[in-house]
């Protein structure tokens, strides 16, 4: 539950042609992304620091298909600006966005934007669809402002859990789309509806100065305040269906032995009302900014023929602390009533101009929380589970330093997981009561030779049990391209190869019943390049990319796994553009 200030952005034109042929959403938060390869299925981070996580639980693997309240920026549009995006390619693969914004009046901007992917898959039964929608709308004015939001987010995908035959997938060379996959009939539904608002109130007085130029004069009127309230509330709605005809796949059927249909709704009410005060200045300290309030948190969930609601209140506050070369921000939340009851989270960052191209950061965070109701309680058509859970412990710390002259950019993240969740071999969820030390190390490094240039990212990750968090101890992205301006700067044409790569891992499977990936010790597989050809041009406002993925694919071995039984994709060909409109 992060506490959110709503904030005006004005769009900056968008001249980079670097990284612009990483099109899929899910490579926006990892070069490295584990999970079936279509566009809007799931996935998981190779590296443990890049994971996100979801209000619901059975989203935290779609976040970067969908639409969050968090996420939503509000614009002050002095023109009407519209920005579309196109990406297609073979299986039938499109992702369609379109974002359009304008000022009704000085005081009063809306912006919508809608999302869409439709992919067919390179393997049977693995169609995937989504649409993310978002309505949003800002009024601002001396003492009143209001921020509103609403989202539609639908995903729906088939699962087909992956090949029946990996080995007939290994030694032989057909069309991905000819191999018999586990699931035929299983389809996964998960929805969002909803709505956020939030609204300020600042206490104050206007001040008048005559300002006296030759022989003209002005009045200049300044607001001056430093206290306001704010108010802020979220309703959303989340649903999961999930639905097959039952067959040898599961071992168990817990209802129906001819059709399942495990239906699941979560619906959240967060309430906050929060005192600010703010000091602003030109002097060594430019912000001052304290938050406290009170957060009240009522969610109501259930599945088969479960139903139950809890109320759980919050003390929450935000410190944030700037001066002209540092900036620091701390938020905290601790429940002291209510079902969730001592929940504490506790968060700070640290950022610190040494010089004009150096660069120090730092985060914090600890966490006791109450797992997810869905981790300890569910119950299905082919799983059931009731477990005395504890709650979680979470310490987390981490910096970077970036040397901007030199191009470089090296830190470290530390993760120390404490009673926390996992899905073992048989796809149920335990809870891990040993302590697990997830670190890892990365640096990364831009390689400039005129028009020639060479990006490279390498992260070392250590996890003390791997055994539970199956994931790499090597994961790496390189990208060697040549860019350059033509006919006279009218045109920029970047050519370029790029790979990832990451160890070999005994890493996870994937339930398709539960949406949840889990633990296997069949099958290692990893240490495999993915690597691919591309070109982007970029002409005024409007660019253009072609890839080639997974070229290596013709002649390596088909060893190209990213979970068990589920390859990544073959050779395949994709292009887009995104064009930016305004006045």
């Amino acid at each position: 539950m992060d506490i959110t200030e709503c904030e005006n952005f004005t769009y900056v034109d968008d001249t980079l042609t670097d990284n612009f042929h990483n099109y899929l959403p899910q490579q926006k938060l990892s070069y490295n992304p584990l999970g079936s390869p279509n566009p809007g299925t799931p996935f998981i981070p190779a590296v443990f620091s890049d994971q996100t996580s979801h209000t619901f639980w059975f989203l935290n693997n779609y976040t970067p298909y969908i639409q969050q309240h968090d996420n939503i920026i509000y614009f002050d549009a002095t023109k009407p600006f519209t920005l579309f995006k196109f990406s297609g390619g073979a299986k039938e693969q499109e992702l369609v966005s379109f974002l359009h914004t304008q000022n009704i009046s000085p005081t009063f901007n809306f912006a919508f934007n809608y999302d869409i992917i439709n992919s067919k898959g390179h393997y049977q039964f693995s169609k995937s669809k989504i649409n993310a929608l978002s309505l949003a709308t800002a009024y601002t004015k001396k003492k009143y402002q209001s921020h509103f939001n609403f989202i539609y987010n639908r995903v729906n995908h088939l699962e087909n859990g992956g090949l029946e035959d990996p080995e007939a997938w290994e030694t032989t060379n057909y069309n991905s789309d000819l191999y018999s996959v586990n699931l035929e009939k299983a389809q996964n539904t998960i929805g969002q509806v909803g709505f956020q608002y939030n609204q300020e109130f600042r206490f104050g007085s206007y001040t008048s100065d005559t300002i006296i130029f030759n022989k003209d004069t002005a009045i200049n009127k300044v607001f001056g305040s430093h206290f306001s309230i704010i108010h802020d509330i979220k309703a959303d709605k989340f649903y999961r269906i999930y639905e097959d005809v039952p067959g040898s796949f599961y071992s168990t059927i817990y209802r129906d032995s001819l059709n399942t249909f495990d239906s699941t709704y979560y619906k959240v009410i967060d309430n906050k009302i929060l005192l600010n005060f703010l000091l602003e200045g030109k002097g060594k300290i430019e912000k001052f900014q304290v938050l406290a309030g009170i957060n009240n948190y009522f969610y109501n969930y259930g599945f088969d023929s479960t139903s139950q609601s809890y109320l759980s209140n919050y003390v929450t506050g935000i410190l944030k602390f700037d001066t002209k070369r540092s900036a620091f921000n701390a938020k905290v939340n601790y429940c002291f009533a209510g079902t969730d009851i001592f929940d504490t989270d506790i968060s700070a960052d640290y950022s610190l101009n040494l010089s004009e191209h150096t660069n120090l950061s730092a985060y914090f965070g600890f966490s006791v929380l109450n797992p997810s109701i869905f981790m300890y309680y569910y119950k299905s058509n082919n799983f059931e589970w009731d477990i005395n859970a504890f709650k979680t412990s979470t310490i987390s710390t981490g910096g970077a330093l970036n040397l901007s002259k030199y191009n470089i950019n090296i830190g470290t993240n530390l993760n120390m997981l404490d009673n926390y969740f996992v899905f073992n071999t048989l796809a149920m969820p335990v809870q891990i009561s040993k302590t697990n030390l997830i670190a890892d190390a990365f640096i990364s490094k831009q390689f400039n030779f005129g028009k020639f240039h060479w990006f490279t990212r390498f992260t070392y990750q250590y996890i003390s049990d791997r055994v539970n968090v199956p994931l790499p101890e090597f994961v790496g992205y390189s990208d060697i391209y040549f860019i350059s301006p033509l006919f006279k700067n009218a045109l920029t044409l970047q050519l370029g190869f790029d790979v990832k790569y990451h160890s070999s891992v005994y890493g996870y499977s994937y339930m398709p019943a539960l949406g949840a990936f889990y633990l296997q010790t069949e099958h290692k597989f990893g240490n495999y390049p993915n690597a691919g050809f591309y070109g982007v041009v970029k002409i005024k406002r409007l660019r253009g990319f072609f890839k080639i993925s997974n070229f290596n694919s013709t002649f390596m071995p088909r060893t190209y796994y990213l979970l068990n039984d589920i390859p990544d994709n073959p050779f395949s060909f994709n292009f887009g553009i995104s064009w930016e409109f305004y006045d």
